[in-house]
């Protein structure tokens, strides 16, 4: 049970090797996560060029300069690194790689978004320009911007004409008030009118027995006339009870700064997401911890000789426990330095440290028992299958994007994939609310991944002690 052991310390060499091998994971990790660890909180070193055309126009005398406001916004923007330059310098920047966008504003944008109410309204036509050839990332990143920048805009026309509609609604409902005021000043004026009316009609009722026919006829003149009083008095009372409830219904509306605001963003949005990553490293290192622990159980069988110690005169079933015993070694040494680096340097907040090492433990264990099994049995061409199968689950592992966007031969190979159910469990001991599975499936899965395995190679041995020479071997003369 020991042979394996004892070689290894025989080869001083060997046993360098394998000490190397385990701080591949490590290297694998901190070097690739840490090289990315939060590149989205760089972004202020990411140029993005502005071209303005723009040209001033009016709306109600009011000057609607919509390019200078953009320019003026972007200079309190820290995101990135906005600069207004010419058309051809922006463009040679952006071929170049040195900028990762370009943003331009017509020369027209001011006048158009002064028809934004008018019969036929026009859009402003904003031309944006990114180099995905140079760099995809930052390609996306840069479109990101843009549509700031352009959220930017149509916040900044819908404030003006905000501004303008609820200055004239403000202005509207003032004048309803007025207008009803005066309505009441003219029903009093015309019911003195009456009044005095009245009394004129008093005084010619006295005069009708001395002067007769001429009083008659003024008591009817000024009877039409004090009826004509009366019916203007109704009529001005109607409208101006119509105002009232015009005004009345307004009376609960208001056309404020406040409410323009409001009006102008009238959206909030609460984000209760089920999980946090506060680094885009965090969301990448289930992914790359499982890569770099297939690379060292690769890296393993590539450099110890697993048919060396196979003898004859030791029972398979010593033979395989040296070996599933040298297998754990190996495989937890690289999964314990690796996430040491991961909690202590990246000091990276995990939901579930003790399971975020046991799925280091036993992804690290069933990693090596995969590949020796292969280059146990077929020797050196267990090795070439070790990586093909390194390269299929790359690609079929769901561990950079949702396996939905894959096309169907992954979408296939995806649930046969170890690593595929490793990269889960390191995201439910991560984030707690993330693995597509349950934690404890994912753990029992990886255990008997290793039982099937072991068993495997213990069948292999037991046919290769029945045989006089090994089977599927190479060797170069």
């Amino acid at each position: 049970m020991l042979n394996e052991f004892r070689f290894i310390f025989r080869n001083k060499m060997l046993l360098i090797s394998l000490i190397a091998i385990s701080l591949i994971s490590l290297l694998y990790v901190a070097l690739f996560v840490g090289s990315m660890w939060d590149p989205y909180d760089k972004t202020e070193n990411l140029k993005i060029s502005v071209v303005n055309h723009d040209e001033k126009a009016t709306l109600n005398n009011k000057d609607i300069t919509i390019g200078d406001d953009l320019v003026d916004k972007l200079k309190d923007n820290n995101n990135f690194k906005f600069q207004v330059v010419s058309e051809k310098e922006a463009d040679k920047q952006l071929n170049r790689g040195e900028s990762v966008g370009t943003i331009i504003v017509p020369k027209n944008a001011s006048a158009n978004a002064t028809t934004i109410l008018d019969e036929n309204p026009k859009k402003i036509n904003l031309e944006t320009k990114v180099n995905p050839g140079s760099s995809y990332t930052g390609s996306q990143v840069a479109n990101s911007a843009i549509n700031t920048v352009t959220t930017t805009i149509k916040d900044n026309i819908r404030s003006n004409y905000l501004n303008e509609l609820f200055a004239t609604a403000k202005d509207s409902q003032s004048g309803y008030q007025d207008t009803s005021d005066a309505l009441g000043q003219m029903s009093d004026a015309e019911n003195q009118l009456i009044d005095g009316n009245q009394q004129v009609t008093d005084g010619i009722q006295q005069l009708l027995p001395m002067i007769g026919q001429p009083a008659q006829e003024l008591l009817t003149g000024n009877q039409q006339v004090t009826d004509g009083l009366q019916q203007l008095q109704e009529n001005n009372n109607q409208l101006k009870a119509q105002i009232d409830d015009a005004v009345s219904q307004q009376s609960n509306v208001s056309f404020e700064s406040e409410n323009e605001k409001a009006l102008n963003d009238v959206t909030k949005v609460k984000e209760n997401n089920p999980t946090n990553a506060d680094q885009y490293g965090a969301t990448i290192v289930p992914y790359m911890a499982s890569v770099s622990l297939f690379v060292v159980a690769l890296s393993f069988s590539a450099i110890y000789p697993l048919r060396k110690t196979i003898s004859k005169d030791t029972s398979a079933t010593r033979q395989v426990l040296g070996k599933f015993v040298l297998y754990i070694v190996q495989g937890a040494l690289a999964a314990l330095f690796m996430s040491s680096w991961v909690l202590f340097v990246f000091n990276m907040t995990v939901g579930n440290v003790w399971k975020f090492i046991l799925v280091g433990l036993l992804w690290g264990v069933a990693a090596i028992t995969i590949t020796s099994l292969l280059m146990l049995f077929l020797d050196r061409i267990g090795l070439f299958i070790s990586m093909i199968l390194l390269i299929l689950q790359l690609s079929a592992s769901e561990g950079m994007f949702p396996i939905e966007l894959s096309s169907t031969f992954y979408r296939w190979i995806h649930p046969f994939s170890p690593m595929s159910y490793a990269i889960q469990g390191y995201r439910e001991a991560i984030f707690t609310n993330a693995g597509h599975f349950d934690f404890g499936f994912v753990v029992a899965l990886l255990i008997t991944l290793i039982i099937v395995m072991m068993l495997l190679q213990y069948l292999v041995l037991i046919w290769f002690n029945r045989r006089d020479k090994l089977p599927f071997s190479i060797k170069f003369k």
